[in-house]
């Protein structure tokens, strides 16, 4: 997938993608959020279920999200999303009045997923709230990470 932002192309291969919403879906259906919100990617469920997953399993799941994006049911990058890039792993990302600095290139697109989950989350997250738990997502993912 490709996409432009800043007017910079931005690209990730589809089953990269894919995996990240795995990862986010993790993080809301396992409470690892610091708010309780029922954000689940439907799409994902059936490898979920899987006791042992297979590449073949990747690829038909990345399939499906393509669908999904070809359709417009899943919109990525969220609109309004702007990104700066301030060295060759490291990115500002802002979206209206929040701004997340130093985001590493490992971090961009999940952090990205989990904004567009929580921008068009039913009942409204107001801006302090989606900050508060993209901070909570960036100090989860690298624990997690050890960085």
């Amino acid at each position: 997938m490709e996409f432009i932002l800043n007017n910079k192309k931005y690209s990730i291969l589809n089953h990269e993608l894919f995996i990240n919403y795995l990862m986010v879906d993790n993080y809301f259906r396992h409470h690892y959020s610091k708010y309780d919100y029922d954000i689940r990617f439907d799409f994902v469920t059936p490898i979920l279920n899987k006791d042992k997953v297979e590449f073949e399993d990747i690829l038909e799941g990345t399939e499906v999200l393509e669908e999904l994006i070809d359709r417009q049911e899943i919109t990525f990058p969220p609109a309004g999303v702007s990104i700066d890039q301030i060295s060759s792993d490291e990115f500002n990302i802002s979206y209206q009045d929040l701004t997340f600095n130093n985001v590493r290139i490992g971090e961009a697109i999940p952090l990205l997923i989990t904004l567009n989950s929580l921008v068009t989350y039913k009942p409204i997250v107001t801006l302090d709230q989606i900050k508060e738990e993209l901070d909570n997502f960036i100090e989860k993912f690298r624990s997690y990470n050890n960085i």
